[in-house]
């Protein structure tokens, strides 16, 4: 995915409307929902987005609920959201949804400045809407991870998943693809296997360089979570790749090691002229409300941190957050935007109940404060 940075990274354009700013502004002003850092003076590490949660508050016409919340910048200036997970049809006025809403594994959501459009996979009207991608076999499904552009290409990582038992939370991960689409029409040109096979899952966090494009995975089988990192030459995401282990770069996947423990399934890394800043849920604790942010002075570490950023307010004992993720084409005056997403832990029909649980939070992390935190912290 494109990230922001002034020193050998592409810079992205700015996102901001009238109302945008507005909001952002009285949001500045509130501190009910804010976390604050101990020094009040310096205001407040992050606050609610509000013109993006309001943007994801969608009643029809597609999209409606989903995970994942995932976005890569096009050429054109539109960026491209990555769901999971998703909910289709009709949102009621009482924030119900019908039993019969569609779902799907994965989708699309197009968006070019206000206006949203939902792309999915082919299917004819007296059908049930197909996911945006489909494994070939059945009783597998795709998560997509993140994206990144390479000429005429968008190519996504696609994380394929089957049912272990028929019930919540029983599944797991058996491997990667990565599919290409073509611009600026964003239809599917082909599928290829992610090369490595050490079990990693790779492709979560996608971050380019002049030379290099960084990806970042997770070995999910382990508590906590590990960070792994790879790397293709810039403009060659499909291979090869080498694999970060223990302090230099080997052609052989088995040797990768973990770069950091304690993260999300789902984090995002960003850099900033000459830092990188980790994004996660404190997954040190399971179903952690906290978000962090890390520091290092290269991809692989060795990372500062964890800090508190914010506190998810949303959470309780059954609805849990997971998954923040980074979109750095939309920041302003240092201000990231970042999602994180929820759901209910237990009981599916809750999103049913109340739509407003299954749709992606938005706030704006202050990057400044969070430096001169890290900073206060080495001295």
């Amino acid at each position: 995915m494109h990230r922001p940075n002034p020193v050998g990274f592409k810079m992205h354009t700015r996102f901001a409307t009238p109302a945008a700013l507005l909001a952002c502004l009285l949001l500045l002003l509130s501190a009910c929902q804010a976390f604050r850092t101990p020094d009040a003076q310096h205001g407040p590490l992050a606050v609610p987005a509000a013109e993006f949660n309001l943007l994801f508050e969608r009643s029809g016409d597609g999209w409606t609920g989903g995970d994942g919340t995932v976005s890569v910048l096009l050429p054109d200036g539109r960026s491209v959201w990555l769901f999971g997970d998703t909910l289709l049809g009709t949102v009621r006025a009482d924030d119900t949804r019908p039993g019969d809403t569609p779902f799907v594994h994965n989708s699309l959501v197009v968006q070019n400045d206000r206006t949203m459009e939902t792309r999915l996979g082919a299917h004819s009207p007296n059908n049930p809407p197909a996911a945006a991608f489909e494994t070939p076999e059945t009783g597998q499904w795709y998560w997509p991870g993140d994206g990144t552009v390479e000429g005429d290409r968008l190519r996504i990582f696609l994380h394929r998943f089957e049912q272990t038992a028929p019930r919540l939370w029983a599944w797991r991960w058996i491997g990667a693809d990565i599919a290409s689409l073509a611009l600026p029409s964003l239809v599917p040109t082909g599928f290829t296997t992610a090369p490595s096979d050490n079990g990693i899952m790779y492709g979560v966090c996608l971050l380019e360089s002049e030379h290099f494009t960084y990806i970042f995975g997770i070995d999910d089988a382990r508590h906590p979570k590990q960070a792994h990192l790879a790397r293709a030459q810039a403009g060659h995401i499909q291979g090869p790749w080498t694999y970060f282990a223990n302090g230099r770069w080997s052609e052989t996947p088995g040797a990768s090691r973990p770069i950091l423990a304690g993260v999300s399934t789902q984090y995002s890394v960003i850099r900033v002229a000459q830092d990188f800043y980790l994004f996660s849920m404190d997954a040190r604790v399971p179903f952690s409300s906290e978000l962090v942010v890390y520091r290092a002075q290269s991809p692989q570490g060795p990372w500062q941190g964890p800090l508190t950023v914010y506190k998810v307010p949303e959470t309780t004992s059954e609805v849990i957050a997971y998954n923040p993720f980074v979109h750095s084409q939309f920041t302003n005056d240092g201000l990231v935007l970042v999602s994180y997403n929820l759901n209910h832990a237990t009981d599916p029909t809750a999103l049913y109940r109340d739509a407003s649980i299954y749709r992606p939070r938005f706030i704006r992390v202050d990057l400044s404060a969070v430096a001169r935190h890290f900073d206060a912290e080495r001295q």
